[in-house]
């Protein structure tokens, strides 16, 4: 059996915490997901709402509720895969492209 090679470049932490976001071009309307991992790179999560491939989203978490300052970025929607147990549910991943 062969060794699998890691080949990301940054480590991805399992935070599992409440993000909230808006997609460019529809910022009145904010939708709400929970993190499932993130790296310097890219932010996995899981949403009851279906953004499009490509969509740009800005994004704020907080993980540590008041102790932390929130974590704000912006991203590309990169891939949407419907859960397979809830049918109002998306797997989402989003490549960062700013963050503060």
């Amino acid at each position: 059996m062969a060794e699998h090679e890691e080949k990301r470049h940054f480590v991805r932490m399992n935070i599992e915490t409440q993000v909230t976001y808006t997609v460019k071009g529809e910022e009145s309307v904010t939708h709400h997901g929970v993190s499932g991992d993130l790296s310097a790179t890219g932010l996995y999560m899981i949403t009851d709402y279906k953004p499009a491939e490509n969509d740009i989203i800005s994004i704020v978490m907080n993980p540590s509720g008041d102790r932390l300052p929130p974590f704000v970025a912006e991203g590309k929607v990169m891939r949407i895969k419907p859960d397979e147990d809830d049918v109002n549910k998306f797997h989402v991943s989003v490549e960062l492209t700013q963050s503060s």
